[in-house]
């Protein structure tokens, strides 16, 4: 299989920088605050009152509202199970986060519809988990009185200061994922090119074999666990094969969730919510945001790559 690497490179960068300088402009215009203020009232569905900013604050930063969300437990005005059933209510936002600012801009224009389809299959999950954690809210917060919400009106400022601010801000976000990518598609590169990628594979492959993946799914899935932007370069090849949409779109499921178990979990997740929460909670909350999700998309790899 040969891959022309420097082409794949820059195909991944120029995708990936244009996907920052839409999420940062429409953060800069005050959309995502304007998008968060319209749709806080639905936030407000069994969540505990305090907490009811917390989905929307998903939506422009996940990190504040952890900030946010850690402070109420530190002071005790919550409890770690009223920051269980918005973390998971939470999922819809940080998928739609991840959707907008990640997937559909970087990955559209790189693999096209493929993107969509495997975007919005995804969203279905945190769906469902959604409306499950939302009526059992509602059971448990009924009697709780809400606060009024006298929220300022929010405009989108479309103008040349709030362009220009996001365009820097987006080469800027662009700039430091290069920066840190290009190690790790050197590092990938070197793998494939001198065989080593071949001997993980066969250490792999009986697992892989039985989920019904073939050499370049299976090349994808053992890219995607350790960097998933260097992976989805594997995914034009897939294309160009005419390989069938349901085998690519297992790859992609198996392929992050390897991502999230071999690593993303520990790596990202684990050291930022030590930092905010006492390590039971930070347990729970893993399992919450990274492993039922990594374990759905582990069981629709499967079913789309084995048994369709």
């Amino acid at each position: 299989m040969h891959i022309d690497f420097f082409r794949l490179y820059l195909m991944i960068i120029s995708s990936i920088t244009f996907g920052y300088l839409i999420a940062a402009i429409s953060v800069e215009t005050g959309f995502i605050n304007w998008l968060g203020l319209k749709t806080v009232k639905l936030s407000k569905i069994g969540i505990h009152p305090l907490l009811s900013p917390i989905p929307i604050l998903y939506l422009v930063s996940p990190r504040a509202a952890h900030l946010h969300a850690s402070k109420l437990l530190k002071e005790g005005k919550i409890k770690p199970r009223d920051l269980y059933i918005t973390a998971a209510a939470s999922n819809f936002p940080m998928r739609i986060t991840f959707l907008y600012r990640y997937y559909f801009p970087v990955l559209i224009p790189l693999i096209g519809w493929i993107a969509v389809y495997y975007g919005l299959l995804r969203l279905l999950f945190d769906t469902v988990v959604l409306f499950i954690v939302l009526i059992t809210g509602r059971r448990i917060y009924k009697n709780i009185k809400r606060p009024g919400n006298d929220s300022e009106t929010i405009k989108i400022q479309l103008n040349y200061e709030t362009l220009k601010k996001g365009i820097a801000s987006g080469l800027k976000e662009g700039g430091k994922f290069i920066i840190k990518f290009s190690p790790l598609f050197g590092f990938v590169t070197f793998l494939i090119n001198h065989g080593i990628m071949d001997k993980m594979l066969t250490f792999m492959s009986p697992l892989l074999k039985w989920a019904g993946l073939d050499n370049l799914c299976a090349t994808y899935v053992a890219t995607a666990a350790i960097s998933p932007p260097v992976a989805y370069g594997l995914i034009k090849v897939m294309i160009a094969k005419h390989y069938p949409l349901i085998k690519i779109l297992g790859a992609m499921f198996i392929g992050n969730a390897c991502f999230t178990f071999l690593r993303a979990w520990w790596a990202y997740v684990l050291p930022y919510y030590l930092g905010l929460y006492p390590m039971k909670v930070t347990i729970i909350l893993i399992f919450i945001q990274s492993f039922l999700p990594a374990l759905y998309n582990l069981s629709m790899g499967i079913i789309f790559s084995k048994f369709l």
